[in-house]
């Protein structure tokens, strides 16, 4: 097997994320769990690649991609968004070799974090991610509910809710808030989702401050979701899911840190139930994660 690695191209993005897909339904398909129909976007990929190619490489067989490895940084922070090979061609090498390349944007940069999210049930890969350095830190749950479960708990939580000005008029406070909850500013992807990814982006105000944002997605997935300090978690929660019933999607979900008991209660008292456990894996520990939700396993 002669494998090259070499710097992603955005003509190769649609192969890779089919990598993706192949690799992860063989995964959860192992674990009893519904292969998903269709492969993930392209689009955030080819926003990071914009940005800074470094963070993306394929493996190849040949003309064929049999690998890809995919991550991104916000200021000294260093994430791993995908590391997926083809289940043929895993446990012979490839997915190590993918890791260095990507960590050589963490080092080039001077990363003083390092982090990814996996399945907690994903023990491979694990294994993998703790040989190189990054340690389980924080249990995550992918929580849903049916939307007409949701609505019969109606609550005006005296929370104002106003559209996330387009990028970059909200930067300062968004700032602000990322860097009070993770330790780092996370403009580049706030640019991303204003661009017209997310189907709603909101502002979480009590008192005219910003209590909070909420990015929601058309299929009613709420996340990234970030808690000011200072706010009230019950009440921010409650009145992003309001905002996501209004879009009229038929089910709800989030994605809920296990330190996040608040958001936790809420959700469970609502209906939500666990659907996927995962686990947020880094070099060092970091993050409020009792006031930030992350929005996907790529994203955070």
């Amino acid at each position: 097997m002669d494998i090259a690695y070499r710097p992603a191209k955005p003509e190769d993005l649609a192969e890779a994320e089919r990598v993706v897909q192949e690799s992860a339904n063989a995964l959860r398909v192992r674990h009893g769990r519904q292969p998903r129909p269709v492969p993930p976007s392209t689009a955030f990929p080819k926003f990071c690649l914009a940005q800074d190619p470094s963070g993306l490489w394929v493996a190849e067989d040949g003309d064929a991609i049999v690998g890809f490895g995919f991550s991104w940084m916000g200021e000294k922070f260093w994430f791993l968004s995908q590391l997926f090979v083809r289940p043929e061609r895993q446990a012979k090498g490839i997915g190590q070799a993918l890791l260095s390349k990507a960590l050589m944007q963490a080092k080039r940069i001077g990363a003083a974090n390092r982090a990814l999210i996996t399945p907690a049930y994903n023990t491979a890969s694990t294994g993998l991610y703790l040989k190189n350095g990054l340690y389980p830190r924080e249990p995550l749950y992918r929580i849903a509910a049916q939307a007409h479960a949701v609505a019969q708990h109606p609550a005006d939580t005296g929370y104002d809710i106003t559209p996330i000005a387009p990028w970059p008029e909200s930067g300062e406070w968004t700032g602000r808030i990322d860097q009070e909850l993770l330790g780092f500013r996370r403009d580049m992807h706030h640019q991303f989702l204003l661009g017209g990814v997310a189907a709603r982006a909101v502002r979480i105000e009590h008192a005219g401050r910003a209590a909070g944002y909420a990015y929601i997605s058309a299929r009613g997935h709420v996340g990234p979701l970030a808690i000011a300090p200072d706010a009230d978690a019950k009440t921010v929660v409650t009145t992003a899911l309001r905002c996501a019933l209004e879009g009229g999607a038929r089910r709800v979900s989030m994605l809920v840190p296990g330190r996040a008991d608040v958001v936790m209660q809420t959700a469970l008292a609502l209906g939500f139930r666990i659907e996927v456990p995962l686990v947020l894996m880094a070099w060092r520990p970091f993050g409020n994660w009792c006031n930030y939700l992350p929005s996907d396993p790529g994203f955070m």
